[in-house]
């Protein structure tokens, strides 16, 4: 019966301590308090990544597209109404509705290329990021940016 007892006995200190839980508790609610708000922020980038900038560079290509072979030779510069464009209008994705935005004059120049023009494409539900397709200089650069910059 004695080696029953110490045997009871040593099991009863493999145990964690109250201290020691509650200081595992603390570590893992820390971590978690640091990882949940940079989880969201990638899901919404990623959002904007997936559904909202293909869309955008549409219509910024569907502009250039046109002005390069609709433009007329006569006329110096040419004006869009690029809301009549399919992929420059609103539209509803999986994630939500998609807003799209235009900013400058969509120019044509004699050379074909547009200019002065941004689009903006945000999604409903995401609060921090939208897509942004910039046509300067004759180029045409899209990316996904942070709302307030």
């Amino acid at each position: 019966m004695n080696r029953f007892s110490n045997l009871f006995s040593n099991l009863r200190n493999l145990g964690f301590t109250l201290l020691e839980l509650i200081l595992v508790m603390a570590i893992i609610s820390i971590l978690s308090a640091l990882a949940i708000p940079i989880y969201i922020r990638y899901q919404q980038k990623s959002k904007v990544a997936s559904y909202a900038l293909p869309m955008v560079r549409a219509c910024a290509n569907e502009a250039i597209t046109y002005c390069m072979s609709e433009r007329a030779a006569d006329v110096s510069n040419l004006t869009l109404n690029v809301t009549s464009f399919p992929n420059c209008r609103n539209a509803t994705t999986p994630v939500g509705n998609l807003t799209v935005n235009i900013t400058g004059s969509v120019t044509c120049e004699e050379t074909g290329h547009v200019s002065n023009c941004t689009v903006f494409g945000e999604l409903e539900g995401v609060n921090l990021y939208q897509a942004k397709c910039d046509l300067r200089d004759q180029s045409l650069h899209c990316e996904v940016i942070y709302k307030n910059s």
